[in-house]
């Protein structure tokens, strides 16, 4: 079933591609058959699996040249869904379930010039804080200075995209504010709140740096607003270097202004020579929340990992790569709640811990055909994980008919969950043939088999239709 909304947005969108000098249109239809487990009223030992029959329609239009001869144009993606294996009345029993909707994914007028570059619309973007969706405008100016040297500006405005927005999804929205809020607060579970789909504006800024000396960089602000609070403050930076004797330097940090706290970080190190590589890379990962998210109470869960890999690639169809991993683990508590008192007075043992291992794999290409072999071992904090992977295929560089398949097993005894443990195997087959030059059709089948999902099997059929003028 398609909402008016949806028929709306098309119409409004072939006028704008139909005046374009040029205009291309991209059709994908899947077919999605598969099973979920449900969580609610249930146990390990008696799981529930629920039935998903999924039809998914995605159109693109964009157009070129909108202006003869210019860099002004338009680009969308709409998509549309209807599943016939969940009835309305029991996806309206699952969170964030639904068994018809339409979502616009981007929808933007874009030009890109040489030195000015904008986008007005529904528009993704991304930069080393994260990835998000907001409808407003973006706006980027360069100056050159030649030898591709060049000293850049940008700024954004607009309304986060959430899943009560026009057509919106929550793929892209910050944590908190969940659409589990929305059915408690309808059941009389929990009080009604402001915030609870209120839009939340964002701005942004960021200045860049281009090929100084090798050098590259850029730093960059970000802050939304919900119910008239900060729910997000946060700067970010990354810069890349590539010097002299193939050597390779980056670095990222995102900084949360509300916490105080350096969210999350990477540096890397790389050099490259003509049949050997060698990385050293050093990772900080935590999540930043939103203000109200329940998780900010609780926990922020950082993790600091330290990777070093070789690579060994001689004249051939041979590569072999081996690595070695250590993550440490913590979970720092807020220390207003109760539990983060009780942990303050030493009544609680201080969590976190080391995890390490280390991994290789071989990777063959002869012609059209490839295998890739690897296998990854941890243990320490959180349990002993032994990881497999196989896979290979034909694929041609051009062909009509491609077809790949993988392999993957996986031993897990977690430390915590006792319903993580034993063997997990999961069996992907992946077929393509194309029909036309602008229609292919594809296949693909997977099954995952384990003592926690017992079984879960998913088909997609996929057509790809792609049409310029």
């Amino acid at each position: 079933m398609l909402r008016s909304g949806a028929l709306f947005t098309v119409a409004v969108l072939l006028p704008a591609a139909a005046s374009a000098t040029a205009f291309q249109i991209e059709a994908r239809t899947e077919a999605q058959v598969e099973s979920f487990r449900a969580w609610r009223g249930t146990d390990a030992d008696s799981p529930v699996l629920l039935p998903r029959r999924r039809l998914v329609q995605y159109l693109g239009l964009n157009g070129y040249e909108i202006i003869p001869k210019s860099p002004l144009g338009f680009e969308s993606s709409l998509r549309v869904f209807a599943d016939f294996g969940l009835p309305r009345g029991e996806a309206n029993r699952i969170d964030g379930a639904r068994s018809e909707d339409a979502d616009l994914l981007f929808a933007n007028l874009y030009y890109r010039g040489k030195n000015l570059q904008f986008r007005l619309g529904r528009q993704l973007y991304t930069d080393v804080l994260d990835m998000m969706a907001f409808d407003g405008a973006w706006v980027r100016y360069v100056f050159h200075f030649g030898a591709g040297f060049g000293v850049g500006a940008e700024a954004y405005a607009g309304l986060w995209v959430k899943a009560g927005s026009l057509l919106g999804s929550s793929v892209y929205q910050p944590d908190g504010i969940r659409e589990s809020d929305l059915r408690r607060v309808a059941a009389l579970e929990a009080q009604p709140y402001a915030a609870l789909d209120d839009i939340e504006p964002v701005v942004g800024a960021k200045v860049s740096l281009e090929n100084l000396a090798g050098v590259s960089a850029n730093a960059g602000f970000r802050q939304s607003w919900l119910g008239g609070k900060t729910d997000l403050r946060r700067i970010g930076a990354d810069l890349k270097w590539q010097g002299f004797f193939g050597i390779t330097v980056m670095a990222g940090l995102d900084y949360d202004l509300l916490g105080m706290r350096v969210a999350n970080a990477r540096w890397l190190g790389r050099y490259d020579a003509n049949e050997l590589a060698l990385q050293v890379e050093y990772l900080r990962v935590s999540p930043v929340l939103s203000a109200d998210s329940i998780w900010a109470y609780f926990a922020t869960a950082p993790r600091d990992g330290v990777r070093a890999r070789f690579d060994y690639f001689p004249v051939g169809v041979l590569r072999i790569y081996v690595q070695g991993v250590a993550d440490m683990y913590g979970t720092p508590l807020n220390p207003n709640s109760i539990i983060g008192n009780g942990y303050a007075e030493g009544a609680i043992t201080p969590p976190g811990g080391l995890s390490y291992g280390g991994g290789g794999g071989v990777a063959v290409r002869a012609g059209s055909f490839r295998v890739n072999a690897d296998v990854t071992f941890k243990t320490g904090y959180g349990g002993r994980q032994l990881w497999g992977d196989l896979n290979g295929g034909y694929v041609p560089l051009s062909g009509t008919f491609t077809a790949e398949a993988r392999v993957s097993v996986a031993n897990i005894t977690d430390q915590v969950a006792s319903g993580l443990r034993g063997t997990y195997t999961g069996v992907q087959v992946y077929a393509s043939y194309l029909l036309t030059r602008a229609s292919r059709m594809s296949l693909v089948a997977e099954a995952n088999f384990g003592p926690a999902t017992r079984s879960d099997v998913k088909v997609f059929a996929l057509y790809d239709l792609k049409a310029v003028f």
